[in-house]
């Protein structure tokens, strides 16, 4: 009863959402069981991925998934996105997960102050697309995906790059133009 509330809930906000995005209503879905399925891949292709020693995000729209965080060895890093690759619905998988020890709870801690910031100027400025773009901070550097025109990705680095505490923008949208 409980899983079947939690579908209802996800497709009822994918339906929502969906109306915001030049993704369809399905891909908005697929995306939304993609992510789990992909860190559990993750996690089984080696030990040390589901262990303290690793701090792996997966982030997926449009079927485009990334990998960011923070491991101790390139095999695992490597291990990670052929695991990512693997699963069905993944179209394309930037790897940027970093070497190194996992961040600290106080920088996860800034990492989402800054995406809420971000969100919210984004949403506040109209000519940029906020609705249509996922915003995804680790360890100060802030990652964009999104369906959207060349001109609406830069208004959006633009902004991301005035924001104080950014380190670094990675744009990988998808566009439309």
């Amino acid at each position: 009863m409980k899983s079947s509330l939690l579908i209802i809930g996800a497709l009822t906000a994918s339906l929502f959402l969906g109306g915001c995005s030049n993704r369809s209503i399905g891909n908005s879905i697929d995306d939304q069981f993609i992510e789990p399925k992909v860190a559990e891949k993750i996690r089984q292709a080696h030990a040390d991925l589901d262990s303290d020693s690793s701090h792996i995000v997966v982030t997926t729209y449009n079927g485009v998934t990334l990998l960011a965080g923070q491991t101790p060895r390139t095999e695992l890093k490597q291990l990670a996105e052929q695991a990512a690759l693997s699963v069905p619905g993944v179209t394309r998988v930037h790897n940027e997960i970093q070497i190194l020890s996992p961040a600290s709870l106080l920088a996860r801690s800034n990492d989402s102050l800054l995406t809420t910031k971000i969100k919210t100027q984004m949403l506040a400025d109209s000519t940029i697309p906020g609705s249509k773009i996922k915003v995804v901070t680790e360890n100060g550097i802030v990652y964009l995906l999104g369906l959207i025109t060349r001109q609406e990705a830069n208004r959006a680095a633009n902004l991301v790059q005035g924001v104080s505490g950014v380190q670094k923008v990675v744009k990988l949208f998808q566009y439309t133009d």
